[in-house]
């Protein structure tokens, strides 16, 4: 619709209420006149056929005619008088806008009150049962929606006589403010500028005026509510842009409690109106269909449109993380009707990756299951660009890494996991691209030598990143599953990349990153089932200065080694890095061990392993070492006993695959190796003492 001119504003506020009181007078006295002949004429033609009748009645009917004809002349000199006056003053826009045309009469007028009056007590019965019968429905079909008005919109419920009431006053405000502006137009002149009249047009935004749109938004899926809803949305949306930025609004928001009930409303009432008129219907691959042919499906993509787009303008001001969490929340109820607008989809995806990236907790959860929600819907394209999405903002949030952050980063390597396990082709190209990635720098690095290629393999993000795609290809190849995924094709190149990586710079200030390197590869053994030979890395770390020299006394404190890929130099040949490289290196070589603790070659594979931990302790000056690798030694032997009992009521040839997998498969769930029950136990005491120092760092 087109905006209203300036001239057209000034008549519809200095002229349109008096052209149409006279409009009305004209047309009651000219229905009095035609009402009167008609009269007449009946009487004339009952009298001509009945000139026998009672003097009596003749005289009555004369006393009837000359009072007819009395009311006619009496109405044709007040026509007389009023026409000219009536059209003198009036422009010719007013005369050729309607002033000239008949309408209706006061007897007419009277009755029609009547009749609304009754038709108006039929529609508040009408209502109430409608009301209850939607309400009915409702909690039917949103039984969550239904659960949210009981807790927050108690009064919606109460349809009886509160509802009549509030109508009552909302229909006697617009007579108050009617004569109210026509006071206010007779005293303005008739020059007043825009910026007067675009403040008349604003409305400001009350409790009242919320529960009205909900009524009718509950009562009959008003669209008409929910286009002034979204339009007080928009303007609540931008309050806080420069005022030469703000869009034109309609409505005003001016009290914190409105603005927080309005947006609740936005966010709980718009997906039941769509629902209503253009019902979406979900596939079992998780898609969304809707009636695309429907006329109103056109009509309200523009609603659909205006809602996300103050959406995500208002997710990047808004403060509270509660109100943030209930946007996001709710408005993943929207998504159906998103899928067919590519644009404001991807918009969409985007507000909630950096929400996942940068927000609390519990929002990150919230922003997740969004974007999960439009990678099931989307098409190839759609779920490409999630993925995408989801892993370069996943990259940008691991350049920092402490004690406060790995918490967060860990949720998102987590969740970012499961999207990749939608669609195993899918994932598979965006896997095959990244892991390359990570290969084409760490071959820079093997060819320049130099110190800033070196700094583009030995960085957060890189270590994170092989992290990362260890837990994806864990959970993608899990040999619990029994299915064979495409995704095990990429365990060899990023076990490649990882063991490049860790032999890069072999110095021992770089163990701690070498150590969160083999967590990812161990995490692979034990979920897969793939061999990966880490025991020469973890041996050349036992090899390592610190325990083959005298360490030097320090006061420094403990390294924690979950945050820290290089130690300082401060560090280097000292007690206190020597002891935590004692309890850090028997305990990953005893997780290696343990993964293998079941194959029936153990006994020959620990063979090289035992020999190098025995000259280790031979030559150790480290106490703490020495009794660490004991231990280890110890039950790597009692589990040697433990296969080589079992296997010599083997049978079967080592040519027989199938035989050498089904080792030890008789073994039930809570039967355990000597290895793996020493490793469990261990790392229930690591777990406590991580749990001690993370609260003591956090006090801090």
């Amino acid at each position: 619709m087109a905006k209203a001119t300036k001239q057209t504003k000034k008549f519809q506020k200095n002229h349109l209420k008096r052209a149409i009181d006279d409009r009305k007078n004209f047309q009651k006295k000219k229905a009095g006149i035609e009402r009167a002949k008609k009269a007449k004429d009946a009487r004339s033609k009952r009298s001509k056929g009945d000139r026998h009748a009672a003097v009596g009645d003749d005289e009555e009917d004369e006393d009837d005619e000359a009072d007819e004809a009395g009311a006619g002349s009496d109405e044709d000199e007040m026509d007389a008088e009023a026409g000219p006056s009536r059209f003198q003053g009036m422009s010719v826009e007013e005369f050729l806008g309607g002033g000239f045309k008949a309408g209706m009469d006061d007897e007419e007028e009277d009755g029609n009150d009547d009749e609304e009056a009754d038709m108006s007590e039929m529609d508040d019965i009408s209502d109430g049962e409608m009301h209850a019968q939607d309400l009915e429905k409702l909690k039917e079909k949103d039984p969550d929606f239904y659960r949210y008005l009981q807790e927050n919109d108690e009064e919606l419920l109460k349809f009886a006589g509160e509802d009549a009431s509030d109508d009552d006053d909302e229909d006697e405000e617009p007579q108050k403010a009617s004569s109210s502006a026509k006071g206010k137009g007779k005293a303005t002149q008739a020059d007043s500028d825009d910026e007067e009249d675009e403040e008349e047009a604003q409305h400001v935004v009350t409790m009242k005026t919320l529960r009205g749109w909900q009524r009718a938004m509950i009562q009959h899926r008003s669209l008409k509510a929910l286009r002034k809803l979204l339009l007080a949305f928009r303007s609540a949306a931008h309050m806080d842009d420069p005022e030469d930025e703000r869009p034109e609004q309609s409505f005003v928001v001016e009290e914190a409690a409105v603005f927080n009930k309005l947006l609740l409303t936005v966010f709980k009432y718009t997906p039941v109106v769509l629902q209503h008129h253009i019902p979406a219907k979900e596939t079992q691959q998780g898609r969304f269909k809707l009636p695309t042919n429907s006329k109103k499906f056109s009509i309200l993509q523009r609603p659909i449109q205006t809602y996300f787009s103050n959406l995500h303008h208002l997710l990047k001001s808004l403060p509270e993380q509660e109100m943030v969490y209930v946007a996001v929340t709710e408005s993943a109820r929207m998504v159906p009707f998103l899928m067919n607008n590519r644009r404001m989809a991807r918009e969409y995806v985007k507000t909630m990756l950096d929400l996942w990236a940068t927000a609390s907790d519990r929002v990150r959860i919230a922003a997740f299951l969004s974007v999960r929600k439009v990678a099931k819907a989307g098409d190839e394209a759609m779920l490409d660009l999630c993925l995408r999405g989801a892993y370069l903002s996943f990259i940008r949030s691991t350049k920092l890494t402490t004690i406060h952050t790995l918490p967060s980063i860990n949720l998102m390597k987590n969740s970012a996991s499961e999207l990749y396990a939608l669609n195993s082709s899918a994932s598979y190209q965006q896997a095959f691209s990244f892991i390359r990635q990570l290969a084409i720098h760490l071959r820079n690095a093997l060819k320049t030598r130099s110190a800033e290629s070196f700094k583009s393999v030995y960085n957060w993000q890189y270590v994170h990143c092989i992290d990362f795609w260890s837990i994806v290809l864990a959970a993608a190849c899990d040999r619990q599953r029994g299915v064979e995924s495409e995704m095990q094709q990429l365990v060899y190149p990023l076990v490649q990349v990882a063991s490049g990586a860790i032999r890069l710079i072999p110095t021992s200030r770089y163990f701690p990153l070498r150590c969160h390197l083999l967590r990812a590869m161990l995490r692979l053994m034990q979920r897969t089932g793939v061999y990966i030979p880490l025991g020469s890395s973890l041996l050349e770390m036992l090899s390592a200065p610190e325990f083959l020299r005298k360490a030097k006394g320090s006061t420094l404190k403990p390294l924690d080694f979950t945050t820290t890929l290089r130690a300082p130099a401060s560090y280097v040949r000292t007690r206190v890095y020597a002891d935590q490289l004692a309890e850090e290196v028997p305990y990953l070589l005893a997780e290696f061990l343990a993964t293998q603790s079941r194959s029936i070659g153990l006994p020959e594979l620990v063979v090289p392993l035992v020999f190098q931990v025995k000259r280790t302790l031979k030559h150790s000056t480290s106490p703490k070492l020495s009794s660490a690798c004991k231990q280890l030694l110890a039950k790597v032997e009692a589990n040697v006993r433990f296969v080589e009992q079992k296997r010599q009521n083997v049978e079967f040839a080592p040519s027989n695959l199938k035989g050498l997998e089904g080792f030890l498969s008789e073994m039930g769930e809570g039967e355990e190796t000597p290895l793996e029950a020493w490793v469990r136990l261990a790392r229930k005491v690591r777990q406590q003492k991580r749990r001690v120092v993370e609260e003591m760092e956090q006090q801090v």
